[in-house]
């Protein structure tokens, strides 16, 4: 009886060994899904006696072009302006004022968020 197991075993291995798999999946698209995740949301207490760089003002945007399309948001124009600090090598981000307008020449709804983009360094306090 082992050896039947066995040689079944053998056989599927043998007949899976030419088998190839192909996926949509590319490892790049994992960058860019968690990309937003590098740039942290802080306020002036959160950073207040660590150095800072200000590498930016950021803006994201989102827009709902049509009726069928997603309703704009703020949570995603803040998700686009973290990708867009992340992408100046940002790892901290501070929002400033978010703006919705309706029926504009290119968006029927738009949602912008505008943001510091800030470098961080949490291992250095400042002396006060």
């Amino acid at each position: 009886m082992k050896s039947i197991i066995f040689a079944l075993s053998a056989l599927t291995l043998v007949a899976c060994s030419s088998f190839e798999f192909k996926t949509n999946l590319d490892p790049q698209n994992f960058k860019e899904y968690f990309k937003p995740s590098a740039a942290t949301e802080v306020t002036d207490a959160d950073i207040e006696n660590k150095p800072t760089h200000l590498l930016g003002v950021v803006e994201g945007l989102s827009c709902q072009v049509t009726e069928d399309d997603p309703v704009a948001t703020e949570a995603n124009a803040r998700t686009d302006a973290r990708k867009k600090a992340a992408d100046l090598g940002a790892n901290a981000i501070k929002f400033g004022k978010c703006v919705r307008l309706e029926n504009t020449p290119a968006c029927k709804v738009s949602v912008s968020c505008y943001a510091n983009a800030i470098a961080v360094n949490d291992d250095v306090e400042k002396s006060k």
